[in-house]
């Protein structure tokens, strides 16, 4: 029997009451990415940490409904702001998704999957969220051109630290 997820659907939101600063950045439906360049002022960048053929994590595989036999392309990035770390995030992509226009998702070097993915018209499947090792999290799974892909988002202090100092100016 699996084990229930840590992962909150839009219906368990409640169950996690993040305050509202955070809420905002977790519950933002629109690109981070573009909420993330318009907060630095442009001063945005993306750092990939990891980039590689793997077999997704036993949640991972579960949202994406992928058999413990599948590999996917799992791409790690870090999400600057002001040369601060704001978000890291996990991009697991099946192997059958970068086929066909999937393939523009093989190689993005520095650039932003959430740029081609809200370029593109992705559609995005509900956020899930939670609280992690003091942290806050998000998750959601996308369709690009009909095929699935997970996407993790990890916020941490300083992008909070840059949004609450931008309020203050």
């Amino acid at each position: 029997m699996p084990k229930p997820s840590p992962w909150l659907p839009p219906q368990r939101y409640w169950q996690a009451r993040p305050p509202r600063a955070q809420r905002d950045w977790l519950l933002c439906e629109g690109s981070l990415t573009a909420a993330l360049v318009a907060l630095s002022h442009g001063a945005f960048r993306v750092r990939v940490t990891h980039e590689g053929w793997h077999r997704p994590r036993p949640d991972e595989r579960q949202a994406l409904r992928l058999s413990p036999r599948h590999f996917a392309r799992i791409r790690e990035v870090e999400l600057l702001g002001h040369d601060q770390v704001w978000v890291t995030a996990r991009s697991i992509i099946p192997q059958t998704t970068l086929h066909g226009r999937g393939r523009r998702l093989r190689y993005l070097g520095s650039r932003s999957l959430g740029t081609v993915l809200f370029r593109e018209r992705a559609r995005r499947e509900p956020l899930d969220i939670r609280q992690q090792d003091g942290g806050w999290q998000r998750r959601s799974c996308f369709r690009f051109h009909g095929r699935p892909l997970l996407v993790q988002e990890r916020f941490l202090p300083a992008l909070f630290a840059a949004a609450q100092a931008a309020k203050l100016r």
